[in-house]
């Protein structure tokens, strides 16, 4: 009896606790659905949607038109607002704007510490001229359905962003601060490249501010176009009228900084890897300091500075290299098969040009440069020197190897006017040493080149007699050489007519001093 009364009355209980669950639960849904009622009643209304859209369009200073509105309760009291479209002509439109707040403070009619979700939005640049300001509450329609106070995260989702012709897709989660915002998450994709920044913006008048771009794979000037295009046609602003804020952007102007890390990335259509710039935009000037990456199988460390004030852009360009190799530089240069062998050096050069070919022509500096192990392809000049100094007539030195191996070309080069011009080449090889001066086309369509050739001992014992003993220095043959033609098909000249001559002079002389020397030695003997 007694375990059974106990079983009854724990029975009881249980059925009193599922009726009290049963009814919390009823509360519950009665409450959420009078809520949701309520906010409908209270959000859903086309005055809510004019005064949403007259308040957005008063913080930033663009008229903004939406096309329908709702309103949700979960996760958080939201209006739905479909169909918005900012600027005239419309630059900025979004599928929906979700625009979430706080109940307590909606029950005042006030959306307080509101976030911000836009889908499917689509933003063209240049932007339209902003001017952004903190809502106040001051000045409001007091009979306003709802007023914006403030708002603490805006996000972006399925995003389009077009510039000249580029269209970049992406999500961004940003946070509002003062007269700036922080980024905290952005990633842009377009061509299979995805890039992800974060940083923050402290002032959207310029713009001004410190970003942060990694990527694994990236376009560096689409980077830099897009940059240049945001930041000259932003046209944000904070505070006050639109046109004032338009003139306190151009008098400021952007100044932004870029660090970009890159597993790999291209520039023209250079690949570059490893890469790791810092880029400042301030005003119309962008520099790249520093800026280092793999290329052609070596290294780039240096620096690199543009001007876009003047009527073309200008450049200053200061670089190390190291570990390059010639043979691809030629070929991509479109010179292949020209000479091979590993680069290091030093560049210093200014110049201008909106392409490639143009700063070519205008560049003006000097560079330091150092070829080791390498060979010049189809030079000859080995063969050329020993058929020219053989002494055997009607020799021909078309054929044989033509390739010329060295063990290290050197030189200091004075660039202007689109051609390098150096009076310190040293070509050395196991065979011969050349000292050269002259002048090389930047493009490889001439060389000039002037100098003395120097055989090594081994070459000199092949050389004619007269030859060794009339043209050589320190017991090695030495010979004016001259070197001609385009890069790809040069030319190589022994100057040994004048020295066969003197040589053929010299010896005459010599046999006349023999003789003379003789008939008076005969003389004084017959006295």
């Amino acid at each position: 009896m007694y375990a059974a009364g106990v079983t009854l009355s724990s029975l009881r209980g249980s059925a009193v606790l599922r009726k009290v669950l049963i009814a919390v639960v009823v509360l519950l849904v009665v409450a959420g659905i009078a809520v949701a009622l309520w906010a409908r009643s209270v959000l859903g209304r086309d005055a809510v949607r004019t005064a949403l859209a007259d308040q957005i369009s008063e913080a930033i200073g663009q008229p903004v038109t939406i096309g329908s509105v709702g309103a949700s309760i979960y996760p958080r009291i939201t209006v739905n607002l479909g169909d918005v479209r900012i600027g005239d002509p419309v630059r900025i439109q979004a599928r929906t704007l979700d625009v979430g707040t706080d109940f307590r403070a909606l029950l005042s009619r006030r959306i307080e510490q509101a976030r911000l979700r836009l889908d499917g939005a689509r933003i063209e640049l240049p932007l339209p001229p902003f001017s952004f300001s903190t809502p106040s509450g001051e000045g409001q329609d007091e009979g306003a359905p709802v007023e914006i106070v403030s708002i603490e995260e805006v996000v972006l989702s399925d995003l389009e962003i077009i510039s000249g012709g580029r269209t970049l897709g992406g999500d961004i989660e940003v946070v509002p601060e003062d007269e700036g915002l922080t980024i905290r998450r952005m990633t842009l994709s377009a061509d299979g490249t995805e890039v992800n920044v974060t940083g923050r913006l402290s002032d959207l008048a310029g713009p001004a501010g410190e970003l942060q771009v990694e990527a694994g794979r990236l376009n560096f000037d689409q980077l830099l176009a897009f940059l240049q295009e945001f930041s000259s046609g932003a046209g944000l602003a904070a505070g006050g009228s639109a046109p004032a804020a338009r003139g306190s952007a151009e008098g400021a102007g952007p100044n932004l900084l870029v660090a970009v890390k890159a597993d790999e990335a291209s520039m023209g259509s250079v690949r570059l890897d490893d890469l790791n710039a810092r880029v400042r935009l301030r005003g119309e000037q962008i520099s790249l300091e520093p800026l280092a990456f793999g290329i052609f199988g070596g290294r780039y460390e240096g620096t690199l500075g543009v001007s876009l004030g003047g009527a073309v852009p200008s450049f200053r360009w200061n670089a190390t290299l190291s570990g390059i190799d010639v043979g691809t530089v030629t070929t991509f240069a479109g010179q292949p098969d020209t000479i091979t062998g590993t680069l290091s050096g030093t560049i210093d050069l200014t110049g201008a040009g909106a392409d490639q070919a143009a700063a070519t022509r205008t560049a003006r500096g000097t560079a330091r440069i150092q070829i080791t192990d390498g060979i010049v392809r189809n030079l000859g000049l080995v063969r050329t020197i020993v058929v020219a100094t053989s002494g055997r007539a009607g020799a021909d030195a078309s054929g044989g190897p033509q390739d010329e191996p060295f063990e290290r070309l050197t030189g200091t080069l004075a660039i202007a006017s689109g051609a390098a011009r150096s009076n310190d080449l040293l070509f050395e090889s196991e065979n011969l040493r050349l000292m050269s001066a002259g002048v090389v086309r930047l493009d490889g369509s001439a060389v000039d080149l002037k100098g003395k050739a120097q055989l090594s001992k081994a070459l000199t014992e092949q050389a004619g007699r007269d030859l060794v003993r009339y043209a050589s220095e320190d017991g090695r043959v030495t010979l004016p050489v001259t070197i001609t033609g385009p890069a790809a098909d040069l030319r190589v000249q022994v100057e040994v007519a004048d020295l066969m001559k003197r040589a053929i002079r010299n010896r005459a002389t010599e046999e006349v001093d023999k003789a003379i020397k003789k008939g008076l030695g005969d003389l004084l003997k017959g006295r």
